[in-house]
């Protein structure tokens, strides 16, 4: 399991209030205790935006989350504790107030190559694949390509310099100890087409790039870990992460919130049988990066409606399914927050370690508009009641750490009976059956062994068990 980290958000290491190395490496003790393998640095390089994905240097450090020594000092600490740290790394495109931008501005090679400028007027016509925005933003008279608006102009990668350039960048940031990247709009490399003026992804050249950056950072160290960001049809995110080697599952993660949310059995039972097909043979070129929610998404109790026992429901199922899951910091406290295009950052709140929103190492840096003092969301309020949902959060995490051979499982078979949902998986040398009661009320197990309960609750009546509305159980094959 991977623990995805937003500095800004989470422990205050110098008193400015704004989340910082120093804090996170004080609570690295915290993040093993949740089980998880490793952490997803959100982008802590030099960049204007409080985001960090439009880089104004990528060879820095953003000054406000340390220096250099800092991070050192925190990638040690995670290294003693056995955790990986993944760095998310946005190489698709830079700050306009990056320095390569500037000096392309004023024509210089060749940094002038390394962006895309305005050739035919007709390309102005061109438009983004999914919402039909505009692609090209006007800087001072000249038009440059910019897909993800304004205040990011994108990288050109028909300049063969610029791949070079890139690979200094990754040689700098695993020398300086980062076990892998998350590698930002993966296929978004070329996707904009210059014999046609239109934008077009161009698959095949976008792998060649990856083919070849990975190949490089892996002559560096053989053990990277890769994880690509490819929001698109099975096929396609097939094809980009075998190269990476891990490939998030977005169809996965809506269809399971979407499911859940609206209580139906049969819609969750026909996403796991689309969105999962590749787990049911077991010679698989790539795992699947399994999640509920990240940086781009309303958060997992937002999504359904305030239901505590709905968002506990989606996690106990996530935790059974094979693959590699990722965790969103805060979604263990039941944190809240509304993902908005123009506004994005109710998600990104503050975590909140004080249940009067105030302590030692406590962020502050914005304004609450969800995670609020006195509202029970606290690590402190919640860590001190066993029946708490940060308790049952957790309870559904070490489950999945003591179990972890479910990551290389296979699928022999999904049906449901009722509003009874089961999952059979085969391992290298186990087999398991899972039940997940989406109904609302109790629902006979037809076990033929004792079950184990996940989430919820189990009643027991002569040799029969019943398994409560909303819990989730296993039933290990003897």
């Amino acid at each position: 399991m991977f623990y995805e980290l937003y500095l800004r958000s989470f422990f205050d290491g110098n008193g400015d209030g704004i989340g910082d190395l120093k804090g996170a490496e004080r609570k690295l003790d915290y993040i093993a205790g949740l089980g998880v393998e490793g952490i997803w640095l959100l982008p802590i390089m030099q960049s204007p935006a409080y985001h960090g994905y439009s880089v104004t240097d990528f060879f820095s450090i953003n000054p406000i989350y340390g220096d250099l020594k800092d991070l050192r000092n925190f990638l040690y600490s995670a290294h003693r504790r056995n955790l990986k740290i993944i760095l998310d790394l946005p190489l698709n495109h830079t700050s306009p107030s990056h320095e390569w931008f500037l000096k392309a501005l004023d024509g210089e090679r060749p940094y002038k190559d390394w962006y895309l400028f305005l050739k035919d007027e007709s390309w102005l016509e061109a438009r983004r694949h999914w919402d039909k925005h505009q692609v090209w933003t006007n800087y001072f008279g000249q038009w440059v390509y910019t897909l993800f608006g304004p205040g990011s102009p994108d990288l050109n990668y028909e300049s063969p310099s610029l791949w070079q350039q890139i690979k200094e960048v990754l040689t700098f940031w695993l020398s300086v100890g980062f076990d892998g990247f998350r590698f930002d709009a993966a296929k978004h490399i070329f996707d904009f087409s210059l014999e046609k003026g239109i934008c077009e992804y161009q698959h095949s050249r976008n792998i060649a790039f990856w083919k070849e950056m990975t190949s490089h950072c892996r002559s560096i160290s053989p053990d990277c870990t890769f994880v690509s960001e490819v929001w698109d049809d099975a096929r396609i995110v097939d094809m980009y992460s075998s190269i990476f080697g891990i490939g998030f599952n977005f169809p996965l993660a809506e269809d399971l919130k979407h499911s859940i949310s609206s209580r139906n059995s049969d819609s969750l039972v026909t996403a796991l049988k689309t969105d999962l097909q590749r787990f049911f043979r077991s010679r698989r070129s790539y795992e699947s990066g399994i999640f509920l929610t990240n940086h781009d998404m309303t958060r997992l109790v937002s999504v359904m409606n305030g239901n505590k026992d709905l968002a506990l429901f989606a996690m106990s199922l996530l935790a059974v399914l094979p693959g590699i899951p990722f965790i969103y910091y805060g979604e263990e406290l039941g944190m809240e927050g509304v993902y908005d295009e123009f506004f994005n950052e109710e998600q990104l709140e503050p975590f909140l370690w004080y249940e009067n929103g105030y302590g030692l190492g406590q962020t502050e840096w914005k304004a609450l508009g969800k995670n609020r003092p006195h509202s029970g969301v606290s690590y402190e309020n919640q860590s001190v009641d066993n029946n708490s949902y940060y308790e049952r959060f957790k309870a559904i995490l070490d489950f999945r750490k003591e179990n972890s051979w479910l990551r290389f499982t296979t699928i022999k078979s999904i049906g449901k009976k009722r509003e009874l949902i089961k999952i059979k998986v085969n391992g290298s040398d186990r087999q398991a059956v899972f039940y997940h009661n989406l109904g609302t009320s109790r629902a006979l197990m037809e076990c033929e062994n004792e079950p184990f309960l996940i989430n919820g609750e189990i009643q027991k009546r002569g040799a029969k068990y019943y398994l409560g509305s909303l819990s989730s159980a296993m039933e290990v094959a003897r």
